[in-house]
Protein backbone atom coordinates (compact mmCIF):
# COMPACT_ATOMS: atom_id res chain seq x y z
CA UNK A 1 0.00 0.00 0.00
CA UNK A 2 1.41 3.38 -1.26
CA UNK A 3 1.93 5.74 1.46
CA UNK A 4 -0.22 9.00 2.17
CA UNK A 5 1.07 12.14 0.49
CA UNK A 6 1.93 14.74 3.66
CA UNK A 7 -0.38 18.03 2.84
CA UNK A 8 2.32 21.01 3.43
CA UNK A 9 2.17 23.81 1.22
CA UNK A 10 3.32 28.17 1.82
CA UNK A 11 0.17 28.73 -0.21
CA UNK A 12 -2.40 30.52 2.32
CA UNK A 13 -5.26 29.92 -0.63
CA UNK A 14 -4.60 26.34 -0.37
CA UNK A 15 -4.48 26.21 3.57
CA UNK A 16 -7.78 27.43 3.73
CA UNK A 17 -9.18 25.36 1.00
CA UNK A 18 -8.13 22.62 3.71
CA UNK A 19 -9.73 24.11 6.78
CA UNK A 20 -12.55 24.81 4.85
CA UNK A 21 -12.75 20.96 3.83
CA UNK A 22 -12.58 19.96 7.70
CA UNK A 23 -8.71 19.61 8.11
CA UNK A 24 -6.14 20.50 10.47
CA UNK A 25 -3.22 22.52 10.53
CA UNK A 26 -0.26 23.25 11.97
CA UNK A 27 1.43 26.96 11.11
CA UNK A 28 4.06 29.27 12.71
CA UNK A 29 2.58 31.88 14.95
CA UNK A 30 5.11 34.56 16.55
CA UNK A 31 6.66 32.15 19.08
CA UNK A 32 5.61 28.82 18.43
CA UNK A 33 3.73 26.85 16.23
CA UNK A 34 -0.04 26.32 16.49
CA UNK A 35 -2.66 23.47 15.33
CA UNK A 36 -5.66 24.90 13.89
CA UNK A 37 -9.03 24.04 12.39
CA UNK A 38 -12.34 25.82 11.70
CA UNK A 39 -13.66 27.10 15.11
CA UNK A 40 -17.03 26.63 13.45
CA UNK A 41 -16.60 22.58 12.78
CA UNK A 42 -16.88 20.75 15.63
CA UNK A 43 -16.07 17.68 14.19
CA UNK A 44 -12.63 19.38 13.63
CA UNK A 45 -12.40 20.95 16.81
CA UNK A 46 -12.70 17.57 18.39
CA UNK A 47 -10.22 15.79 16.58
CA UNK A 48 -7.54 18.38 17.92
CA UNK A 49 -8.81 17.91 21.79
CA UNK A 50 -8.47 13.84 20.65
CA UNK A 51 -4.70 13.86 19.19
CA UNK A 52 -3.26 16.60 21.67
CA UNK A 53 -5.62 14.81 24.41
CA UNK A 54 -6.32 18.03 25.96
CA UNK A 55 -10.01 18.74 27.55
CA UNK A 56 -12.67 20.22 25.71
CA UNK A 57 -13.60 22.71 29.14
CA UNK A 58 -10.40 24.33 29.01
CA UNK A 59 -11.50 26.46 25.78
CA UNK A 60 -9.18 26.95 22.86
CA UNK A 61 -7.70 30.21 21.82
CA UNK A 62 -8.38 31.44 18.69
CA UNK A 63 -7.01 34.29 16.33
CA UNK A 64 -7.95 36.63 13.59
CA UNK A 65 -6.41 39.09 10.99
CA UNK A 66 -7.40 43.17 12.39
CA UNK A 67 -9.22 44.73 15.31
CA UNK A 68 -12.24 45.69 13.22
CA UNK A 69 -13.39 42.31 12.78
CA UNK A 70 -13.88 42.20 16.35
CA UNK A 71 -15.47 45.04 17.09
CA UNK A 72 -18.96 43.67 17.83
CA UNK A 73 -16.92 41.01 20.75
CA UNK A 74 -14.94 44.37 22.41
CA UNK A 75 -18.09 46.69 22.30
CA UNK A 76 -19.08 44.88 25.87
CA UNK A 77 -16.07 46.36 27.79
CA UNK A 78 -15.86 50.15 29.02
CA UNK A 79 -13.52 52.49 26.79
CA UNK A 80 -10.09 51.89 29.32
CA UNK A 81 -10.82 48.18 28.73
CA UNK A 82 -10.93 48.68 25.02
CA UNK A 83 -8.15 50.57 24.24
CA UNK A 84 -5.74 48.28 26.66
CA UNK A 85 -7.02 45.71 24.14
CA UNK A 86 -6.31 47.51 21.16
CA UNK A 87 -3.17 48.81 22.18
CA UNK A 88 -1.11 45.02 23.45
CA UNK A 89 -2.22 44.44 19.92
CA UNK A 90 -0.66 47.44 18.51
CA UNK A 91 2.36 46.99 20.45
CA UNK A 92 2.41 43.29 19.12
CA UNK A 93 2.30 45.02 15.40
CA UNK A 94 5.15 47.17 15.76
CA UNK A 95 8.70 46.26 14.54
CA UNK A 96 12.16 47.19 16.03
CA UNK A 97 12.83 48.05 19.68
CA UNK A 98 9.21 48.79 20.23
CA UNK A 99 7.73 45.11 19.54
CA UNK A 100 6.78 43.65 22.48
CA UNK A 101 8.73 39.47 22.76
CA UNK A 102 5.14 38.51 23.70
CA UNK A 103 2.05 38.27 22.31
CA UNK A 104 -1.33 39.32 24.08
CA UNK A 105 -4.55 36.79 24.31
CA UNK A 106 -7.39 38.20 25.81
CA UNK A 107 -10.73 36.78 27.19
CA UNK A 108 -13.42 38.80 26.38
CA UNK A 109 -17.01 38.43 27.43
CA UNK A 110 -19.27 37.51 24.92
CA UNK A 111 -22.45 39.79 24.55
CA UNK A 112 -25.49 38.27 24.91
CA UNK A 113 -26.65 39.13 21.33
CA UNK A 114 -23.36 36.80 20.20
CA UNK A 115 -23.88 33.96 22.01
CA UNK A 116 -25.26 32.13 19.48
CA UNK A 117 -22.42 33.23 17.01
CA UNK A 118 -19.53 31.72 19.37
CA UNK A 119 -19.57 27.81 19.80
CA UNK A 120 -19.39 26.00 23.13
CA UNK A 121 -16.74 23.81 22.04
CA UNK A 122 -14.41 26.60 22.07
CA UNK A 123 -15.09 28.62 24.75
CA UNK A 124 -15.48 25.38 26.84
CA UNK A 125 -16.53 25.70 30.79
CA UNK A 126 -16.12 29.53 30.30
CA UNK A 127 -18.15 32.35 29.85
CA UNK A 128 -15.69 34.54 27.46
CA UNK A 129 -13.70 33.77 24.45
CA UNK A 130 -10.01 33.70 24.37
CA UNK A 131 -8.57 36.14 21.21
CA UNK A 132 -6.04 37.55 19.49
CA UNK A 133 -5.13 39.72 16.81
CA UNK A 134 -2.37 37.34 15.12
CA UNK A 135 0.93 39.82 14.33
CA UNK A 136 2.11 36.76 11.45
CA UNK A 137 1.72 38.42 8.47
CA UNK A 138 1.23 34.68 6.42
CA UNK A 139 -1.27 33.45 9.57
CA UNK A 140 -3.52 36.94 8.88
CA UNK A 141 -3.61 36.25 5.29
CA UNK A 142 -4.73 32.92 6.14
CA UNK A 143 -7.79 34.03 8.44
CA UNK A 144 -8.36 36.68 5.47
CA UNK A 145 -8.98 33.84 3.71
CA UNK A 146 -11.35 31.84 6.13
CA UNK A 147 -14.30 34.86 6.57
CA UNK A 148 -17.32 34.03 6.03
CA UNK A 149 -20.96 33.78 6.60
CA UNK A 150 -20.60 31.19 9.29
CA UNK A 151 -17.23 32.61 10.56
CA UNK A 152 -17.73 36.49 10.30
CA UNK A 153 -14.82 37.40 12.66
CA UNK A 154 -11.89 35.26 10.47
CA UNK A 155 -11.61 33.43 13.20
CA UNK A 156 -9.21 30.21 13.00
CA UNK A 157 -8.35 27.74 16.09
CA UNK A 158 -4.99 28.16 17.59
CA UNK A 159 -3.41 26.13 20.09
CA UNK A 160 0.41 24.99 20.60
CA UNK A 161 1.18 22.19 18.14
CA UNK A 162 1.89 19.24 20.41
CA UNK A 163 -0.19 16.82 22.50
CA UNK A 164 -0.34 18.01 25.64
CA UNK A 165 2.57 17.80 28.47
CA UNK A 166 4.98 18.21 25.44
CA UNK A 167 7.13 20.52 24.09
CA UNK A 168 5.16 23.23 21.61
CA UNK A 169 6.46 22.37 18.25
CA UNK A 170 8.89 25.61 17.47
CA UNK A 171 9.59 24.59 13.93
CA UNK A 172 8.02 22.39 10.61
CA UNK A 173 10.27 19.86 11.53
CA UNK A 174 9.38 19.57 15.12
CA UNK A 175 5.53 19.58 14.53
CA UNK A 176 5.89 16.71 11.27
CA UNK A 177 7.50 15.09 13.74
CA UNK A 178 4.70 14.85 16.34
CA UNK A 179 1.77 14.54 13.77
CA UNK A 180 3.16 13.33 10.49
CA UNK A 181 0.65 12.55 7.97
CA UNK A 182 -2.24 13.35 11.07
CA UNK A 183 -2.56 17.09 9.64
CA UNK A 184 -1.81 19.53 6.81
CA UNK A 185 1.27 22.04 7.16
CA UNK A 186 2.05 25.44 6.18
CA UNK A 187 5.25 26.65 5.76
CA UNK A 188 6.92 29.28 7.21
CA UNK A 189 8.65 30.89 10.60
CA UNK A 190 7.76 32.19 13.85
CA UNK A 191 8.22 35.51 14.20
CA UNK A 192 11.11 34.71 16.93
CA UNK A 193 8.88 36.07 19.94
CA UNK A 194 10.76 34.43 23.37
CA UNK A 195 7.59 33.94 25.17
CA UNK A 196 3.83 31.95 24.60
CA UNK A 197 1.55 34.13 24.40
CA UNK A 198 -0.02 36.37 27.96
CA UNK A 199 -3.69 35.66 28.31
CA UNK A 200 -5.60 38.55 30.50
CA UNK A 201 -9.23 38.78 31.38
CA UNK A 202 -9.84 42.03 29.43
CA UNK A 203 -12.61 42.90 32.09
CA UNK A 204 -10.27 42.29 35.17
CA UNK A 205 -6.85 42.83 34.28
CA UNK A 206 -6.27 39.54 35.41
CA UNK A 207 -3.30 37.54 34.24
CA UNK A 208 -4.29 33.95 33.17
CA UNK A 209 -0.90 32.67 31.67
Amino acid sequence: MSQPTPLITDSTIQAAKWLKDGQLLAYPTESVWGIGCDPYDQVAVQRILDIKKRPQAKGMIVVTDSVSRLASLLASLDDTQRQQVIDSWQTDDSEGELRNDQAHTWLLPIPQQLADTIPTWITGQHQTIAVRVISHPIIRQLCQQVVSKQNPFGLLVSTSCNPSGQTPASTFKAAYAYFEDEIGYLQGDTLGYTLPSQIRDATTGFVVR
